[in-house]
């Protein structure tokens, strides 16, 4: 009799798994239906697709709810699934479409913003609640514990302003800066709630200088060793695909999945060796753009695209949804202490001031006055300072000696990345309307279309134009590593020879306008 009931039990348990994988399908139906709507407006929407997916996902949580409450109890997702199967698409696509010359040539500005900022933001949001907390105005937590919550609430996740970027032509500029920091910026919050975690872990409780400034020693050393990482692993299968046999070309497949191992393995090396797997798979995006696209065949480089795109398409809606679902999921696991929660919404926004406008000035500092960040554009940038995904994941993650303690910051967290993503993605499209942003009011300041800013299409359809930012044989950082690069890489991993013909430079943009798949 118990094994007939354990039977019956694992079947009904099976019936529910599958139930719940069909009602996540058809919602990601839906969602696409949504982003086409979304995507074919000309005005900038109130409601994004994250917001979508997550208003989808509390609908689901409230039925679910209502059928069975132990199984909306069931519905939780293991965080690794997040970290080893989810975002690993998205910040693939994430690097494999970022415009690299408006990226780098603003590097300086955005590894100030996503290492210096991030770092400002940790001290100072766990600082404030800290000095809260002595005050008896908030729950009283340890330094260690303010300091681990301040480095994960710090990773920020702009999708939804992204979007408005687009919708309303804002400034080539202002999408790079953001889009520059909000990528690499997850990658530092990650090594640093990592190295906080660990902190904890250990039965520490007090954090004091010498502490701080190793955890920025090791971030330091963690960034370096993760792009190294990265380089090698995909100077290795560039190098393969480069000298491959030639008939290798007239099998996509094999192509395709020479470059989507090299980049899940450059993430999961990263991981193994303590470094960062979202920074070595984000540079991974980068490496293969660069040079494995112009060692295959179009049809593998038209469908590689697109793959991608649909992967982090695909995988970033279930994060939102899940994220709407969770409210209910994990609602054992919360404790919602309201004053705590406005509190930190305060010293959030505080911390994001503290590190967005003295480090636009510090950039400022060595830039033309033609490149200068406007603080209309600073403005943006601290109001894009969305939370989503990324801090979400790790706040499942976080573990201190105190349980309470750790359900309000669950709670805290949930309620702070629901709300950035609806409100300030529904209030970014009025604010670049108030600050004259919307259309590029200044298009001299931007040598790049803004349209092709997002679509990657600049940086082959213009290479000429972009050499007046580092002409080759410039006395510059980025024009010493362009005459290295066409010197002696591109010749042994492959890439485009930036001296072409234009039609030999447009050969990645026949391949995003293509219609249909040409033949191999």
């Amino acid at each position: 009799m118990p094994i007939l009931l354990a039977a019956e039990a694992e079947a009904e348990q099976q019936r529910w798994a599958g139930a719940e994988l069909l009602v996540c399908a058809v919602i990601q139906l839906l969602l696409v239906n949504v982003a086409y709507r979304i995507d074919r407006m000309r005005e900038a929407p109130l409601l994004s697709t994250s917001s979508s997916a997550i208003f989808f996902g509390l609908l689901s949580g409230a039925l679910l709810a209502l059928v069975s409450e132990v199984r909306v109890q069931g519905a939780g997702l293991d965080p690794q699934i997040l970290f080893l199967g989810l975002l690993p698409p998205i910040i693939l696509e994430a690097g494999f479409n970022t415009q690299r010359k408006g990226f780098f040539s603003n590097f300086f500005a955005i590894l100030l913003l996503a290492i210096a900022g991030t770092l400002v933001a940790t001290f100072a949001t766990g600082g404030i609640l800290i000095w809260l907390g002595n005050m008896g105005v908030i729950t009283q937590l340890t330094s260690a514990e303010a300091f681990l919550y301040g480095s994960l609430i710090s990773a920020i996740d702009p999708v939804a302003t992204l979007l408005v970027f687009k919708k309303c032509k804002a400034p080539s500029l202002l999408f790079n800066l953001v889009f520059g920091e909000s990528v690499l910026n997850d990658a530092v919050a990650i090594v640093i709630f990592t190295l906080f975690q660990r902190f904890v872990e250990s039965g520490n409780t007090d954090v004091n200088a010498q502490v701080a400034m190793f955890m920025v020693f090791r971030l330091l050393s963690i960034g370096v060793g993760s792009v190294a990482l990265s380089g090698a692993i995909c100077y290795s299968s560039a190098y393969f695909l480069r000298h491959s046999d030639p008939a290798l070309r007239q099998h996509p497949i094999y192509e395709m999945s020479i470059i989507l191992l090299s980049c899940y393995a450059s993430y999961l090396a990263a991981d193994l060796f303590e470094l960062s797997g979202l920074l070595a798979v984000f540079f991974s995006g980068v490496f293969i753009r660069h040079y494995h696209m112009y060692n295959i065949s179009k049809a593998s480089a038209f469908a590689f695209k697109q793959l991608l795109s649909t992967m982090a398409f695909l995988a970033e809606n279930f994060i939102y949804l899940y994220l709407g679902l969770s409210v209910f999921a994990y609602r054992d696991s919360f404790v919602w202490d309201w004053k705590f929660i406005f509190a930190n919404f305060g010293a959030c926004l505080l911390a994001r001031a503290l590190n967005t406008f003295p480090l636009c000035s510090l950039a400022n500092l060595g830039r033309s006055e033609q490149q200068k960040i406007p603080f209309t554009y600073q403005i943006v940038i601290w109001f894009s300072g969305l939370r989503g995904a990324i801090a979400f994941a790790l706040v499942l993650n976080v573990s201190t000696g105190n349980p309470i303690h750790a359900a309000i910051l669950k709670s805290s967290t949930l309620f702070l990345v629901l709300f950035t993503t609806v409100f300030f993605g529904a209030a970014t499209g009025p604010l670049l309307r108030v600050l004259g942003l919307a259309g590029d009011p200044q298009p001299e300041r931007d040598i790049v279309n803004c349209e092709d800013s997002y679509t990657g299409k600049a940086d082959e359809q213009q290479p000429l134009l972009r050499q007046s930012l580092s002409p080759l044989g410039s006395r510059s950082v980025h024009g010493r590593w362009v005459d290295l690069d066409e010197k002696y890489l591109k010749p042994i991993f492959g890439g485009n020879p930036r001296l072409q013909s234009d039609t030999n430079l447009a050969r990645y943009v026949e391949i995003e306008t293509e219609t249909q798949i040409p033949s191999a």
